[in-house]
C-alpha cells in the first residue's frame, strides 16, 4: 500500500472510530504499518502477551488494543482506536 493509500485508510478510521474491528486494525498494523515504518527506519514490534491485549509500539510511540471479548462483537472500544491515532499522528501519517 503506497503512503496516500495508507494515509487515506488512516483517516478512514478516524472518521468512525466506534466502528473499527480488532482484526482489522491489527492487519492494517502487521502488513502495511509495520513495512511503513522498517522502510523509515522506525521501530515497530506487536507483542501480544498472555491475556487479551496486544501491545504495538509504533515509532517512539507503545500503546495497546484490547481484543473485544463477549458474543457478538468484534468492535474496538473508541480508546484503543484514538490511541492508535495518536501514533499515526507521530509518524506524519494521521493530521
Amino acid at each position: 500500500m503506497d503512503d496516500a493509500r495508507l494515509k487515506k485508510r488512516v483517516q478512514e478510521i478516524a472518521e468512525s472510530v466506534k466502528n473499527v474491528r480488532f482484526e482489522d486494525l491489527c492487519t492494517l498494523l502487521d502488513n502495511h504499518i509495520k513495512p511503513f515504518c522498517e522502510a523509515r527506519g522506525l521501530s515497530y514490534d506487536h507483542r501480544n502477551p498472555p491475556g487479551s491485549h496486544h501491545v504495538f509500539t509504533v515509532g517512539s510511540d507503545t500503546f495497546s488494543v484490547g481484543k473485544p471479548h463477549g458474543q457478538g462483537t468484534s468492535l474496538l472500544k473508541k480508546r484503543y482506536v484514538e490511541s492508535f491515532l495518536e501514533a499515526m499522528e507521530k509518524i506524519n501519517l494521521y493530521e
